[in-house]
This record gives C-alpha cells, sequence and structure tokens, in this order.
C-alpha cells in the first residue's frame, strides 16, 4: 500500500512513478555499462529510491533487464505493425513508414536502443534466445512484407536477406545515434534509407 501511495503521489506531482524511474534509470545505466557491470546499488541511487522498491517492482536485476528488453522489442514491433498496414499502398512508401516510425522511436528511447542492438548481436553477458528469437520473428514479417510486394521488386530477390539488409541500414544510423548521442534527423535519414535500399547507389558502369 505505501509502495502504491507513493506511486500516485510523484505521479500527481508530475514526477516519473516509483517504478518508471527505476526503469529509466537502469535503461540508461545498462546501456552505458551492460548488465554486469551495473549494480542494484547503482540503479536504486540514480532512481532516488531504495533497494526494497526495486525488489518489489522487478524482484532483482535481472527480472529488471528482462523488462526492459521486452520494451524494446515492443518497440520494435509496433513498427513492424506499421510496414504491415494498408496493403494497398506502394511498398516504397510502406518502408518509409516502417522506417520513420523505427527511427522516430529509437529517437525517443536511445537506451532501450542500445539493449536491443547489444542483444541481437549477441554480446550481451547472458544470452537470451527469446529476445533472439523475437528479433529474428520480426525480420521474418519485415520479409512478408517485402514478399507481398514481389511485384514490384526484382523476382530474384531474398527477402528474408533485404530484411535483414533494410533493419542493417537503420541500425547502422542507430547505432551512431546511441553513441553519440547526436540528433537523429529521421525525416532526411529516411528517405536516404529507402532510396539506397530500393535504387542502391546509382554506381555507373555496371
Amino acid at each position: 500500500m505505501q509502495a502504491a501511495g507513493a506511486e500516485e503521489q510523484n505521479t500527481q506531482a508530475g514526477r516519473p512513478s516509483v517504478k518508471a524511474a527505476i526503469e529509466q534509470a537502469a535503461a540508461r545505466l545498462f546501456a552505458e555499462q551492460g548488465f554486469g557491470a551495473t549494480g542494484v546499488q547503482q540503479i536504486v541511487d540514480a532512481a532516488g529510491v531504495n533497494k526494497a522498491m526495486l525488489y518489489y517492482y522487478f524482484r532483482g536485476k535481472e527480472p529488471l533487464y528482462d523488462a526492459l528488453i521486452g520494451q524494446g522489442l515492443a518497440l520494435l514491433q509496433s513498427a513492424v505493425c506499421v510496414a504491415e498496414q494498408d496493403l494497398n499502398l506502394p511498398v516504397d512508401k510502406r518502408l518509409k513508414r516502417f522506417l520513420a516510425t523505427y527511427l522516430s522511436l529509437v529517437a525517443g528511447n536511445p537506451d532501450l536502443a542500445q539493449i536491443i542492438y547489444r542483444e541481437a548481436l549477441r554480446v550481451g553477458e547472458h544470452e537470451r534466445p527469446a529476445a533472439v528469437e523475437q528479433f529474428r520473428e520480426c525480420v521474418r514479417r519485415l520479409a512478408a512484407v517485402l514478399e507481398s510486394c514481389a511485384g514490384e521488386l526484382d523476382t530474384d530477390t531474398d527477402f528474408t536477406l533485404a530484411a535483414y539488409s533494410l533493419f542493417g541500414m537503420a541500425n547502422m544510423f542507430i547505432q551512431r545515434y546511441v553513441v553519440t548521442r547526436e540528433a537523429l534527423d529521421v525525416a532526411p535519414l529516411v528517405e536516404h534509407i529507402a532510396d539506397l535500399f530500393l535504387y542502391g547507389a546509382g554506381a555507373k558502369n555496371y
């Protein structure tokens, strides 16, 4: 009851709830330091709460980390959902909508993006097969979007490889963003990535 009361007071005062404060602090520290180098005491100090609150909401550091991975994957899935909508749109518009959503969500959640990027590359301290599989499922869904536009694309296209390539192109700019925290100018990036993906670099004599 005390935790719920504190949560309500914080929310009414315009401050993050206790749970949200823990998530925000943990995401920043996990993104900067990794899972192993981040301690519970660091998280609660950064969040301005005590350890009891962290254990009340998350039961420990690993469940908290898993919850953040789930949030990051949900953002990725929501971007893929955008590409799956409006089946009558041409492929360039569907891909640009996906890229705009994906990059905008990352711009608003850079710490989650860094955590997911690390897990997708399997450089986290503990392998999480479920997280990797969910990322692969997003790739499969994006590949299905591309395949549904087969009439507009080269008939020899490997749609799975194409989906990985599209993610890879976007993720290179995302990685630059999470490392430098320079502004992510979404609109021109969407045009650049989509045009490069669909039409290539316009190399001559090939």
